[in-house]
C-alpha cells in the first residue's frame, strides 16, 4: 500500500510520541528511541494503517522523518539483502555490544518477521517467562 498524506502525518505523530520530541531529523536510537517503541510504531502502522515498514529500516534509517515521509520507501518491499546485513551498530550498542549473547545472530531473523509475528512472539515469550518465574499473569 502506498500511504496517503494522512498516513504519513499519523506516522510522524506516532514517532514523535514514542520518541518524546518534535525533531525527527536523526536516527531512531540517536533520537533516544528504544527498540521496543520502534516495534510498537511499526506494528501500529501495519495494523492501523496497512503500511508495512521493516523494523530494521526504521532502526537503521539516518532520518526517522525522512523514512516516514519518503515516497520511495512508502510501499517498497523489504530488500532481501537487508535482512542478511550484519547487526546494525546502534542496535548492538543498545543490546550491550557485540557480546550481547547472540543478539547479532537473532536480529536478522527477527527483522524478517512481520510486526504481528514479532508481537505474537514477544507475548509468548513473556508468558513463558512469567510462568517460569511463578509471577501472576
Amino acid at each position: 500500500m502506498t500511504p496517503t498524506d494522512d498516513v504519513h502525518a499519523q506516522a510522524l505523530k506516532l514517532a514523535r510520541t514514542y520518541l518524546g520530541q518534535e525533531d525527527l531529523d536523526g536516527g531512531w536510537f540517536e533520537l533516544g528511541g528504544s527498540s521496543l517503541d520502534a516495534a510498537r510504531l511499526v506494528s501500529s502502522l501495519e495494523h492501523d494503517h496497512g503500511w508495512e515498514i521493516a523494523l530494521q529500516d526504521l532502526l537503521t534509517a539516518p532520518s526517522v522523518a525522512g523514512l516516514l515521509t519518503a515516497p520511495a520507501a512508502a510501499g517498497a518491499p523489504e530488500a532481501p539483502a537487508a535482512a542478511d546485513a550484519p547487526f546494525p551498530a546502534p542496535v548492538a550498542a543498545a543490546a550491550g555490544g557485540a557480546s550481547a549473547g547472540g543478539a547479532d545472530v537473532l536480529w536478522p531473523a527477527l527483522a524478517r518477521l512481520s510486526a504481528s509475528e514479532r508481537l505474537a512472539l514477544a507475548h509468548r515469550l513473556l508468558g513463558d517467562v512469567l510462568r517460569e518465574s511463578g509471577e501472576p499473569r
